[in-house]
């Protein structure tokens, strides 16, 4: 029998291909209006979690804060953490993960996670691919801990159906082969640079900062560029970035392969050989996040990867 938070995913697939009409007309808005949170909102209604553990508004970043409030669910922080399906997705396009001078909810946009596979997070979401009114209900999907997530709801779903068991946390929700691939990572930067990575196959804080120190690190060996080891992706360390292109090998590349493959890329290997994997990987990332789509990895595909 499914879960309700697979009933929610369900009905969120019901409504591919539908625009903005009858999400507007749930909340009694003028055609056209935003409607991202609508039809998050509307397809809580639809399994009977509106009210009991999903809040119903229009606000992108009011699903979370309002909710999480009301005590009716947890915040995860994107950069640390694996959906698991049913959470309900937050973006900001700025690629920061959060928005300076406001809260951590502070969104742009607010999808459904339908499943993570392969280091990708798989969302249903409306008004993602095209304006107000051109938009219709779709699927899309973005590298795992991309800097455009902020993070995730995941609703108390037994507030709504008290038969509902959450997922064991032993159950794995990303691919082994993905978590494998961080796993090594961890370890070659424990090994090249004595950095202290949990082999745990996970990419959270204390990794991103091990890739960032190793990155500060070889350019003032390489360089001299007279950086603070400080594990901080700052403005310093950005202008300091050297380009890295198609053909190169070594060290440097196996730094970028590390920040790629643990954002959720494809570098076809983790060998320090910047073929033409992690070539593609690297204008994946450029297009994502708005950069020039040249395949070279300068100081805007380093910083948007690592700040």
């Amino acid at each position: 029998m499914a879960t309700i938070a697979e009933k929610f995913v369900k009905a969120a697939v019901g409504y591919i291909g539908r625009d903005c009409k009858i999400f507007n007309e749930y909340f009694g808005n003028p055609y056209g209006t935003a409607w991202c949170a609508e039809f998050v909102s509307k397809c809580a209604s639809d399994v009977g979690a509106i009210g009991k553990c999903v809040v119903k508004t229009a606000g992108a970043g009011s699903i979370a804060r309002e909710s999480v409030a009301k005590g009716w669910g947890k915040w995860y922080e994107g950069n640390d953490s694996v959906p698991v399906i049913g959470d309900i997705i937050s973006f900001t396009w700025n690629g920061l993960g959060y928005y300076p001078g406001h809260d951590k909810y502070f969104s742009d946009h607010v999808s459904i996670v339908e499943f993570v596979k392969d280091g990708y997070v798989h969302t249903i979401e409306g008004n993602a691919n095209g304006t107000n009114t051109s938009s219709t209900v779709c699927r899309r999907s973005y590298p795992l801990y991309s800097g455009r997530i902020n993070g995730y709801y995941r609703p108390n779903w037994a507030l709504a159906d008290s038969s509902y068991k959450a997922p064991s946390p032993s159950s794995p929700t990303q691919s082994d082969r993905g978590k494998e691939s961080i796993r090594k990572v961890q370890q070659w930067l424990n090994n090249t640079y004595g950095t202290r990575c949990a082999l745990d196959g996970e990419y959270g804080k204390e990794t991103k900062s091990a890739i960032v120190g190793s990155l500060q690190v070889y350019l003032n060996k390489t360089y001299k560029a007279g950086l603070e080891v400080d594990g901080i992706m700052g403005p310093k360390t950005k202008a300091a970035v050297r380009l890295l292109r198609l053909g190169d090998s070594g060290r440097y590349v196996y730094i970028l392969q590390s920040a790629l493959i643990c954002r959720g890329y494809d570098t076809g290997g983790f060998d320090g050989e910047f073929g033409s994997k992690t070539h593609d990987a690297v204008m994946a990332h450029q297009n994502l996040f708005g950069i020039e789509i040249d395949g070279i990895a300068g100081p805007d595909t380093f910083y948007t990867l690592l700040k």
